[in-house]
């Protein structure tokens, strides 16, 4: 128990969904691969080992391609977001790419389309 609860297996990302994590076998960043729109609200890189490491995000597209891969989110939503969100809303119109990542919902899927 106290192993998992200083390395879990999974981290809790925005959307609700549970990734799984890569521990590296040098000991370096683990890797969080989750896809980009799972994290919208999300303002700081998700840790472990009680706060004391950070963990290596690859920031993945709806198709699971990665397009960023940080150590700091806060960075990331401030400088690159926006020169990314204006590829991926071409790319990928279907799913949500908001202005303002900070306070969006996050979602696992693509919008739901309008029933009439």
């Amino acid at each position: 128990q106290e192993l998992n609860r200083i390395c879990p297996d999974k981290l809790k990302v925005p959307s609700g969904s549970e990734i799984k994590l890569q521990y590296q076998a040098d000991g370096s960043y683990p890797i969080l691969a989750v896809r980009l729109q799972e994290c919208f609200g999300l303002s700081d890189t998700p840790t472990v080992n009680q706060g004391k490491k950070e963990v290596l995000m690859h920031l993945l597209s709806p198709g699971y391609k990665p397009v960023q891969i940080t150590r700091d989110l806060r960075s990331f939503w401030n400088n690159t977001y926006q020169e990314i969100r204006k590829e991926l809303r071409i790319r990928y119109p279907r799913h949500s790419w908001p202005e303002d990542p900070w306070t969006a919902e996050a979602i696992r899927g693509a919008k739901k389309r309008n029933q009439s």
